[in-house]
């Protein structure tokens, strides 16, 4: 169980390693780099700090909740049951996906979203950094924070009020540079990941669905782009 010093320390932790982390890390390039910034900050800098300080921000929180991922994964009983339900979850998180994207463009939004076009231009760029970040660190410092600390940091709560009030956050925290209709395919798949946390009381379920869903996300936007030729290799 994880005292409330290791909960509050993580969520403090988060937006360090999220935002201020980043910051120093770009200066740093920056300044052995020798980039002229006259014209803003360049984009491969910028990409390089957010995968170094997600990697960091990662390797912290594993740490620091090491034993509740240890105890946690000792609780599956049944991979048979494990698997089932990382197939159903996967067709709930692209069901999720898909429809809040239809909403977003029954409300007349038609750019993607900026979190979605930074990623895809990463993965161009720099594509094997940025699969670690999209596919493993991320899912990882994700369901730590919003489901493993957020969804058990007010116990007084009714279990539904957390999956949603972590979801809107996690939805928020994706769009956070503009575009806010953005937040609803996010604010579905939170409540999927969520959902899935709650029945079985177990990070693995949450954390390998994210995981999973995040890697097929990504081998998708590759074929798709491959076919169109907008890759190399």
């Amino acid at each position: 169980m994880l005292t409330n010093f290791k909960k509050w320390l993580m969520l403090g932790l988060y937006p360090v390693g999220m935002f201020i982390l980043p910051l120093i890390i770009i200066l740093v390039i920056l300044l052995i780099g020798g980039y002229d910034i006259t014209d803003g900050v360049p984009f491969e800098p910028t990409m390089i700090a957010t995968i170094i300080s997600y990697g960091i921000l990662c390797l912290a929180l594993v740490i620091i909740s090491f034993d509740i991922f240890k105890q946690e994964f000792r609780k599956i009983k049944s991979w048979g049951n494990f698997s089932l339900q990382m197939v159903i979850g996967l067709l709930c998180t692209f069901g999720a996906a898909l429809i809040g994207s239809l909403l977003v463009t029954f409300a007349g939004e038609t750019d993607t979203a900026l979190n979605q076009q930074l990623v895809e231009e990463a993965l161009q760029t720099m594509p094997f950094l940025m699969i670690l970040t999209t596919v493993f660190f991320g899912p990882i410092v994700e369901e730590i924070i919003f489901r493993l600390i957020m969804m058990n940091l007010f116990s007084k709560w009714k279990p539904i009020f957390n999956v949603i009030c972590s979801s809107l956050i996690f939805g928020a925290m994706h769009v956070m540079a503009g575009g806010w209709i953005h937040i609803i395919p996010y604010f579905l798949m939170g409540l999927v990941f969520g959902y899935i946390y709650l029945k079985n009381d177990n990070i693995w379920h949450a954390t390998i669905l994210h995981i999973l869903h995040n890697g097929l996300t990504v081998a998708i936007v590759f074929a798709t782009q491959w076919l169109l030729g907008g890759y190399p290799y």
